[in-house]
């Protein structure tokens, strides 16, 4: 656990083959060596921990898509934890691993954060890249009623509100679900990914340009935290 908070991959790797026991939860959060790979942003650590869980007696016990989305002592997932930090390459691996995009925190952050809205109150656009692409929902509210566009508002990242505006385009999303794309080689899912990714950059260049002068003043964010329909009626959303 130590190992992966510090990101010393040759000491993971050299516990893993060990045996080590990745479901280990320490005392503090409740949290595994995936939590702190990922929020501590150790993208090596974590590809580490995930490969060697799928064959281990994690996968035959728990599962590995249990395992990929295990929750610390306040609800929180590994992808939440990624998403809050900024850490866009490991939020990747972990919903190419089959972490789930739109899952609810418990009490971790407000209740009821989707990644995204952690993502969005940390800031994170290339964050908020990775989700949208895979699917993630801008209309979930979390437990205070409030969508990621408002929580971006509410912590003036503006940048991040103008791509999570309801009025914007919908992003490309990655076909997961298709049979055709599970079965392609790593290379061809990567060239299919970055042309998807580049696509939605293109997207996002024309929002950023369009909406540079029309998001509301940060200062005036606060009135529409819990009411969606004020997001909707905004000027920015009437075009």
């Amino acid at each position: 656990m130590l190992a992966a908070m510090h990101g010393k991959i040759a000491c993971v790797e050299k516990l893993l083959e060990a045996g080590a026991n990745v479901l280990m939860f320490d005392a503090c959060y409740g949290r595994t060596c995936l939590h702190y790979a990922a929020y501590y942003g150790h993208s090596s650590c974590l590809k580490a921990i995930l490969s060697a869980a799928q064959s281990s007696p994690v996968a035959a016990s728990w599962g590995f898509a249990r395992f990929v989305n295990i929750r610390d002592g306040r609800g929180a997932t590994p992808l939440h934890l990624a998403a809050r930090q900024r850490r866009p390459e490991c939020v990747h691996i972990l919903l190419y691993s089959g972490a789930l995009v739109s899952a609810s925190t418990g009490r971790y952050g407000c209740p009821g954060s989707t990644p995204l809205h952690l993502a969005a109150k940390g800031g994170s656009l290339d964050c908020i890249r990775e989700l949208l692409a895979w699917g993630a929902d801008r209309l979930q509210r979390d437990a205070s009623g409030r969508i990621p566009y408002v929580v971006a508002l509410k912590h003036r990242h503006n940048a991040c509100a103008a791509l999570l505006n309801l009025s914007s385009a919908e992003p490309l999303v990655w076909p997961s679900s298709l049979k055709v794309i599970s079965e392609l080689n790593p290379d061809a899912k990567e060239l299919l990914e970055q042309a998807l990714m580049n696509a939605n950059r293109e997207r996002e260049k024309n929002i950023l340009k369009e909406s540079d002068y029309s998001l509301p003043s940060p200062a005036h964010s606060d009135g529409i935290d819990d009411n969606i329909s004020e997001v909707i009626r905004h000027p920015l959303n009437s075009r």
